[in-house]
């Protein structure tokens, strides 16, 4: 008698409905993935990205996907996101839907803190103890968490635009020193929950600070398509191991040369992480 492959049937159906179907181009690009996904035989890895605008702004945790996939990934990257404007973790936390969603076997779970509560340690209130208390349930579900560390505001844009309501009030004086706190808290953060640090705001730090032909922020606060590939390609190499020079995905809205130029970043930071 023969062994049945349920693997093998499955995908011959699925693959068969083709003929039944419309144009694979032209499917809505969930059911394309989840049919992707059924046909693609590498074992696979879990991520859920926790956060607000900064995480969903273009998708950015799909972009994850696709430019893991470019690469020649090993594996495959099932990411899901629960992200809202304006949100912060302690609101999170008071759904019992993202509750849920949190509980559920991650392999990596990733946290973003609101902005406004990075302004500075006075604006913080109990944003960091509520990272910390999520890290550590994070970890006893068996799940890996990460920080997500972001960037500062800033006070290049018209009329202080999308900054969240929860900023108002806040100095543009304060900005520069903004970044600086950042860093410190996430730092303060790692040492007491051993939690990983995706520090994106460090590699923006270096691209504002070299000559180029693209901006990282879209507006005084969110990222840009450039800003949000970059955060991307980071959590490629976080997920990954790997260094993002195999990388050839890029968004249309990017050129190929200012991609390699927000790669290089990326790809330098990596070097300089792995001599420390």
């Amino acid at each position: 008698m023969f062994q049945v492959n349920r693997a093998a049937v499955l995908a011959a159906i699925l693959v068969g409905t083709l003929f039944l179907l419309p144009p694979f181009n032209t499917w809505p690009g969930k059911a394309k993935e989840r049919l992707q996904d059924a046909l693609d035989g590498r074992p696979e890895t879990t991520a859920l990205f926790v956060g607000n605008s900064r995480t969903f702004y273009h998708d950015m945790p799909h972009m994850v996907r696709l430019i893991a996939n470019s690469a020649g990934y090993q594996k495959k990257l099932h990411i899901e996101m629960e992200a809202k404007p304006s949100i912060s973790l302690a609101q999170h936390l008071k759904n019992p839907q993202t509750r849920a969603l949190i509980d559920r076997p991650w392999d990596h779970v990733v946290l973003q803190v609101l902005s406004s509560e990075q302004y500075s340690a006075q604006t913080a209130g109990e944003a960091w103890d509520v990272a910390a208390g999520l890290i550590r349930e994070v970890q006893a579900n068996g799940a890996r968490p990460a920080m997500f560390v972001t960037w500062r505001y800033t006070d290049q844009c018209r009329n202080n635009a999308g900054m969240p309501a929860s900023a108002a009030g806040l100095s543009p004086e304060g900005y520069p020193g903004m970044h600086a706190n950042i860093q410190e808290q996430h730092a303060r953060l790692a040492a007491l929950t051993g939690v990983d640090l995706v520090n994106v705001g460090l590699v923006w730090e270096v691209l504002q600070a070299q000559p180029r032909d693209f901006v990282l922020y879209d507006d005084c606060n969110h990222p840009s398509i450039y800003g949000s590939y970059l955060s991307a390609l980071m959590f490629y190499a976080y997920f990954s191991g790997n260094d993002v020079t195999d990388v050839t995905y890029r968004p249309d809205e990017i050129s190929p040369d200012d991609a390699v130029i927000i790669r290089n970043a990326v790809s330098r930071y990596l070097a300089g992480k792995a001599g420390t």
